[in-house]
């Protein structure tokens, strides 16, 4: 965060407030254009616009000594020729001196006025030319002009100049004045992308075909200023991309942002929002007044003024200081309309257009002619002053009677239009537009049929410059605009088919009669171009530089779509900056990327730290992203004004433009918690080509914000405000995080001083009451209902809710206060402070008890009481004891809190001494008595509105550690165990230089895992353990080992303490006993057992990977061949700490805690439970450990070509099987039966010294498969392969074995060994045997068929069986084991007793079986009848219905029966007394003149 020095209240120029005042370094980039003339080249690679410097200005060689010397040797801009708007179409490019040839060139001619639309009238089809126009008038009146008086050099001495952003043959400095320089070099001073910028121009001009200047330019000639800064500007607003379906020649650029560095924010204007507008544009622009009250309030400031200047000497500076910082900002607003785009073809548009066409003609303006206009004041009365009304006399003022109107109907108040105008300046305001209409048709513009628009750049223009359709001349008139634009839409209604080529061939084809016309028409406009010429040359000197006209609210949203509020970031009180250029920028164009405009916010340790896993790669196709993050407190509403510059594209031509449409830069800014994983919904967003600011509004609070860019090139962030804020990267804003809030800290501190009012007044009787209540509304609940008591009997569940909660505030509370007094005073409350304490917050409750308890519980029981249980008596009595103590305190605590007492005058002063300690640090205290109250209260913090700033309230702790230099293998980086001493939210984050870096959290207790979100370990609730939790970091480095990298993982918490490390120091030194070997299928899709053997307790993590990355493999643990926990993945697979158990160390329930079993999911999330507790061997204190791995679903076929390999490993792997093989290999195959045998018996002694041979190299021989099996020296990577690494802790490696399992073959070995001692010559028997099998199957294949001496059976029938027998024995594919009878451990005889039994059991079950048939049919039967009941309940009901229904319609029917008995009996007295009256009236009528006596007298009596 940086802040800038207050502006003064008189400096508006500026040069005060925006040239040279960057303090940024320099920085260059490259630019490729290319030039407007025809068959130009394409500009080449040169170094961008660097940051402004004075002294680089002032020495420059400007070589006007080599022009004078040479003329043709003269300058020319490095970056090519200026692009100009497509509508304006180049022909040649001059120097001044060969367009200019009566005088001498020069800069600036007149420095007090200047015309830039009477010259350039042929220009006003360009939207650029017009915004340049237009904006340049808009800064001139603004900067220039006071009161609506004409500026002039005796008035104004700090004012702003467009000519000072030129430099030639001059120094920079304030009131400089360029001079013409006749070599062509110029400089100009503009601001992009964050800073001044020097750019270099030359002077050559471009002209049309007929000599027209394509330039903004004064109807001086000679003048070259307008000229040289609009060769500036179109540098800057090439930068910018224009959307060209919309037919506009610029898309998002401003030129009074570039020429002042002032923030543009651009709001749409919405007919909805006129209120919030009109609001706006009051708060924000001068108020119309009558001249009167103007001249009155004038007054009334002169006098204030000198009241002020009176007591000057009375005011410090600090008080200067706090009325600057509340300085309003000072902004500048304009409106802007679109242009008139015919092309459009969506209804509800061209709507829009024809009302705001209509809306801007009456008010002077054109929508084809759209540019910028000032808004300058608001109006909400008339703009002549209502007479005011005659006296009225004194006598008529004495009891004036009310005037009324006798009227028919109620007359409605008429509704009177409030009167609401808004005061436009602009440079366009009722301009003739007829001269340039004419120069537009002899362009051909305006083509016969076609459409009929005044405006070059809405037709397409030939390629060739001798072509020129032709047309008729519109008459000159005031109204010739809205003929145009009629003929436009109605031509575009009948020829929708047609193109403006097709116009042009009919064009070609007209007849001479029309030619001769339309020259005829020609001579008549340009005879009334020059006349009009002539008019306004004359009238040059009374012309003002802008027109103003009242416009209604109700037609400005209709009229104008954008409303322009460019913000002055000097008026602000904290600003910061920060820029970022892309690497392929650079590498493309060779030069140096653009310089960080905040370099405090981005250190170089913090640019090389990316966060988890998440590494941007810079490549000449991606797009460069920022993170940044920022921190707002406040106690009052914030509001921020966020600037953003994009880079969108550079060097491209304008081909290359419409070719590939180039993205826009992107803002977002969204809330940020790091201890939530939920994403919010954005609240601002700014998308961009060029420079575009929005307005942020935050309520009061604190709140954090994440902020990302996205741009092609180049970004550029600034923050404007009047509020202090943080922002920056994540190491800039963290610390700022760990502090209560502001609204925290207010919160706590009314609470403490309210208690302090309770106690400095609580002897007085009359304060005291009103103290109390303050008290309670600052906290919540009242310390009265605690002293009175709280009664809980209403039975309503809400209210009881609530009485719980309020008690529960009360409790903690007290506590609270409790606390804060015992860490004011540094130590334990005395008896009397005590006593103190609990008659201030009415709680006889011991406070501190736990200490208390702590004391008592140290000391020594009485000898009579040790081993003994407390009787019913004994604890009655306690009891009466407790609440006769109870009693007495409670009465105690109500005489001293009664004002008056000797109590309350000693429980007064002690409470005023021991108030003396926390006032010292009033604030500190008051912190942590809130925050004792909202830790140790649920539900606490939702009663203060600083609850929602809880959430952006974290405390972190860092540990970093270096990494391995390791190329292209896996590590394990960081493995420590952390205690947790308290419930609290945690969130490990990790910045790693890696490219992938994984985090695993183990609770030791329960070996879960915590879940991870995308490789993240997710928010969570860490509760107190044990063996406290495993923090495990792996991750894969590169083909290049990283030299000096450091790994760091920052532990965020909500509170503080952070759980902390077992050591003192993160330990970075692990051993790693890694073992290879190769994979073979077989069919238990078994990959390898190791046996592991530890000599203490040791935990190590556990790391499988296989050759293959898409193997789906599952590794486990077993102790005892019971699975205690397990894993599954892809390709890799880890197991991230386990503690092996040494054999002979601690107790059974010991074991079964610390190695509690689980099995861990593929996604590392821990399943299992009691079924896994009870696989566990706890009965044991022999642990026996083997790590096994396994290939799931068939994942890892292997192709035909590895068949061979295959077999051979299968074949060392059976040759090891061999124990005699050595020995049994040399005997002889051809040796007899008789033979064989002598020979085994003289052979047995040497057999028998071969088998003590092999029981001494026992170990030699399972040490030597093992090393064949499982540590491969040479393997060979091409071929199916795996990797198991055990990592251990340096200091204990050499605790922990690991070793290929070996058991079933050395069991084998035994086996053999021990049939070989027993019988000695075994082997050589059974190979002699097997030679000879071999031998008869050779000899049944010859078709040899031997007999046998002992059965005489043919020797080929017994082979053919055993052939046979091998292979249905070879056929194992099914498993016949569950249909095998099980058989007894020892055999048994199946005697008359067995039979009897099994007789017996049999019918046993039978007849159980019979029992709950029968009791099922009972069951069935009776729900049968239960049924039956039912339905005839049913239809009983149904029918009582059915007769009360009746019996109600029969009542009905009489009723209704009776009453039109009654009507028809009451029709014939009601005709006769009808008739009787039908006499009367015409009686009545006969004799209209009598009336009768008792009519008279009521009217008397009327009257």
């Amino acid at each position: 965060m940086s802040k800038t020095s207050k502006k003064k209240a008189s400096s508006t120029s500026l040069v005060a407030s925006s040239p040279g005042q960057s303090p940024k370094k320099d920085a260059s980039s490259a630019v490729v254009s290319s030039s407007e003339g025809p068959g130009e080249p394409q500009r080449s690679h040169l170094p961008l616009w660097p940051e402004w410097n004075d002294t680089e200005v002032n020495a420059e060689k400007w070589d006007a000594v080599k022009a004078s010397k040479d003329s043709k040797n003269l300058f020319d801009d490095p970056e090519g020729k200026v692009e100009l708007p497509a509508s304006l179409r180049v022909h040649t490019w001059k120097r001044p001196s060969e367009y200019i040839v009566n005088k001498t060139p020069v800069v600036v001619d007149n420095e007090v006025a200047f015309d830039l639309t009477s010259a350039n009238e042929h220009l006003l089809s360009s939207e650029l030319m017009r915004w340049i126009i237009s904006e340049i008038y808009i800064l001139w009146k603004v900067c220039n002009t006071g009161e609506g008086k004409p500026v002039s050099a005796e008035t104004v001495s700090n004012t702003w100049r467009p000519w000072e952003h030129i430099y030639s043959l001059c120094k920079a400095g304030k009131g400089h004045i360029p001079l013409y320089n006749a070599y062509g070099k110029y400089v100009v001073k503009l601001y992009w992308m964050g800073c001044w910028r020097k750019i270099t121009v030359d002077d050559l001009l471009p002209f049309d075909k007929d000599n027209n200047l394509l330039l903004p330019a004064t109807l001086n000639q000679s003048e070259l200023w307008p000229i040289l800064l609009a060769k500036g500007i179109l540098k800057v607003a090439s930068t910018d991309v224009p959307v060209y379906s919309s037919g506009r020649e610029l898309g998002e650029f401003t030129v009074i942002h570039t020429l002042t560095g002032w923030i543009p924010e651009m709001i749409p204007l919405k007919s909805w929002y006129t209120g919030d507008i009109w609001k706006f544009l009051k708060e924000n622009i001068p108020k119309f007044q009558y001249e009167e009250e103007s001249s009155e309030e004038k007054a009334k400031a002169a006098d204030d003024t000198t009241a002020k200047d009176s007591d000057v000497n009375e005011i410090n500076s600090e008080t200067d200081t706090a009325t600057a910082a509340t300085t309003i900002p000072q902004i500048v607003v304009c409106a802007s309309y679109q242009p008139l785009h015919l092309l459009e073809k969506r209804t509800s548009v061209l709507t829009k257009m024809a009302d705001s066409s209509e809306s801007l003609r009456q008010y002077g303006l054109s929508q084809l002619y759209s540019h910028p206009v000032l808004l300058t004041r608001t109006r909400d009365c008339p703009l002549a002053a209502p007479p005011k009304p005659p006296p009225v006399p004194n006598w008529k003022l004495i009891r004036p009677r009310k005037q009324t109107s006798i009227t028919d109907e109620p007359k409605e108040p008429p509704v009177q239009k409030p009167e609401e105008f808004i005061e436009v300046c602009s440079p366009f305001i009722n301009f003739k537009l007829m001269t340039v209409a004419a120069h537009d048709m002899e362009q051909g513009a305006v083509k016969r049929g076609g459409y009929s628009s005044n405006l070059a750049s809405f037709s397409e223009m030939d390629d060739s410059e001798n072509d020129h359709p032709k047309n008729d001349i519109i008459q000159n008139s005031p109204n010739t605009l809205d003929v145009t634009e009629t003929n436009q839409v109605t031509a575009e209604d009948k020829n929708k088919g047609e193109s403006i080529a097709n116009d042009a061939e009919r064009a070609e084809s007209t007849s001479k009669s029309e030619k001769e016309s339309d020259n005829k028409d020609k001579e008549r406009v340009q005879t009334a171009k020059e006349s009009n010429t002539v008019l306004q040359s004359q009238d040059e000197s009374d012309k003002p530089l802008l027109q103003d006209t009242w416009v209604d609210l109700h037609n400005f949203t209709k009229c104008f779509q954008t409303l322009l509020v460019f913000h002055k970031p000097d008026t602000y009180a904290h600003q910061c900056t920060t820029a970022h250029c892309q690497n392929s920028v650079s590498s493309r164009l060779s030069a140096s990327p653009l310089s960080n405009a905040m370099a405090s916010t981005h250190s170089v340790t913090a640019s090389a730290r990316q966060p988890e896993s998440n590494t941007t790669y810079h490549t000449q196709s991606a797009d460069l992203k920022c993170t940044y993050f920022l921190f707002v407190d406040n106690l009052l509403p914030t509001e921020i004004v966020i600037c953003f510059s994009a880079l969108a594209q550079w060097g491209e031509s304008m081909e290359e433009k419409r070719v590939s449409p180039t993205r826009p830069g992107f803002l977002t800014a969204r809330p940020f918690s790091w201890k939530s994983i939920a994403s919010e919904l954005p609240v601002l967003q700014i998308q961009t080509t060029a420079s575009k600011a929005a307005l942020l509004s935050l309520p009061p609070g604190r709140h954090v914000l994440h902020i990302q860019t996205r741009a092609s090139f180049a970004i550029h962030v600034h923050l404007c405000s009047m509020s202090p804020f943080v922002f920056g990267d994540e190491e800039t804003v963290v610390p700022h995080l760990d502090k209560e809030s502001l609204r925290f800290c207010e919160q706590a501190t009314m609470i403490l001083r309210a208690l302090a009012r309770v106690v400095s007044c609580f002897s007085d009787p009359e304060a005291l009451p009103s103290a109390t209540k303050d008290l309670e509304r600052t906290h919540g609940v009242g310390i009265q209902q605690q002293r009175v008591g709280f009664a809980c009997s209403q039975t309503h569940t809400g209210v009881l809710k609530r009485a719980q909660q309020i008690f529960l505030v009360i409790q903690v509370f007290n506590e609270a206060v409790y606390q804060m007094f015992c860490t004011a005073l540094g130590r334990k409350l005395t008896s009397d402070e005590l006593f103190a304490v609990q008659t201030l917050t009415g709680d006889p409750s011991p406070h501190g008890s736990n200490e208390k308890a702590a004391d008592l519980q140290s000391e020594s029981n009485p000898e009579g009481w040790n081993g003994r249980q407390v009787t019913d008596k004994e604890m009655q009595a306690a009891a009466v004891l407790q609440a006769g103590w109870k009693g007495y305190l409670v009465r105690e605590i109500l005489t001293a809190a009664r004002p008056g007492t000797k109590e309350n005058l000693s429980v007064t002063k002690t409470l005023e001494e021991m108030w003396v300690s926390v006032e010292s640090d009033l604030e500190k205290h008051a912190v942590a008595l809130l925050r004792h109250m909202v830790d140790n209260g649920e539900g606490i913090a939702e009663l203060y509105p600083c609850r929602e700033d809880e959430c952006n309230r974290i405390t972190f702790t860092d540990y970093s550690v270096p990494v391995p230099e390791v190329a292209n293998s896996w590590i394990l980086i960081f493995r420590e165990v952390f205690h947790v001493h308290k419930n609290m939210v945690l969130v490990p984050k990790i910045y790693s230089p890696l490219p992938v870096c994984i985090l695993h959290v183990i609770n030791n207790d329960t070996l879960e895992e915590i879940p991870r979100v995308f490789n993240r370990v997710e928010p969570h609730l860490y509760t107190p353990n044990k063996s406290g939790y495993t923090f495990v970091a792996e991750a894969h480095t590169g083909d290049t080992p990283l030299s000096g990298g450091k790994w760091c993982m920052r532990l965020i918490g909500s509170r503080e303490p952070v759980p902390k490390l077992a050591k003192e120091t993160p330990n970075n030194n692990f051993s790693v006993k890694e073992l290879k070997g190769y994979y073979i299928p077989n069919r238990k899709n078994i990959i390898s057992r190791h046996m592991v053997k530890v000599s203490s307790d040791h935990s190590a993590t556990v790391q499988f990977q296989t050759s293959q990355s898409d193997v789906y493999i599952k590794l486990s643990i077993l102790d005892n061949e019971k699975e205690v926990i397990s894993n599954q993945g892809k390709g890799h697979v880890i197991i991230p700490v386990y503690c092996f158990l040494a054999g002979n160390g601690g107790s059974v329930a010991q074991t079964g805690a610390r190695q509690d079993q689980g099995s861990l999911t593929a996604e590392g999330t821990l399943t299992g439970g009691k079924e896994g507790s009870d696989r566990h061997p706890t009965d044991t204190l022999v642990h026996k450990y083997c790590i096994q791995a396994e290939v799931l679903q068939e994942s890892w076929p292997l192709d035909e070509s590895l068949a061979s390999f295959i077999q051979n490993l299968r074949d060392e792997e059976r040759n090891e099987m061999k124990v005699f093989g050595d020995f049994l290999d040399g005997t002889s195959a051809s040796v007899g039966a008789d033979q064989q045998n002598k020979d085994g018996q003289k052979s047995a002694p040497k057999s028998t010294h071969k088998v003590k041979e092999r029981e001494k190299d026992k170990d030699k021989l399972t040490s030597k498969s093992s090393f064949t099996m499982g540590q491969v020296s040479n393997l060979d990577a091409t071929k199916p392969h795996w990797t198991l690494r055990v990592v251990s802790d340096q200091s204990k490696a050499g605790t922990i074995e690991v070793k290929k399992d070996t058991e079933k073959l050395e069991e084998i070995r035994a086996m053999k060994l021990a049939w070989e001692t027993a019988e000695p010559g075994r082997a050589a028997k059974a190979h002699q045997n097997r030679l000879r099998y071999l031998k008869e199957l050779q000899a049944n294949a010859e078709g040899k068929e031997p007999i046998t001496a002992e059965t005489g059976t043919p020797q080929s029938q017994q082979s053919g069986e055993i052939s046979v027998l091998s292979k249905n024995i070879s056929k194992t594919d099914i498993v016949y084991t569950p249909f095998f009878r099980k058989s007894l451990p020892q055999p048994r005889l199946k005697d008359q007793l067995i039979e009897e039994e099994q007789r017996r059991e049999r019918s046993e079950k039978f007849q159980s079986f019979r029992l709950i048939w029968d009791n099922i049919l009972e069951q069935r039967k009776q729900e049968k009848i239960t049924r039956r009941e039912m339905m005839k309940r049913q239809l009983e009901t149904y029918v009582g219905f059915q007769d009360a229904m009746d019996a109600y319609r029969q009542k009905m029917l009489q009723a209704r029966e009776a009453y039109s008995t009654h009507v028809l009996e009451q029709q014939p007295l009601n005709k006769e007394e009808m008739s009787v009256e039908a006499t009367e009236q015409v009686e009545l009528e006969k004799n209209p003149t009598q009336v009768q006596p008792g009519a008279r007298k009521s009217a008397n009596k009327k009257k």
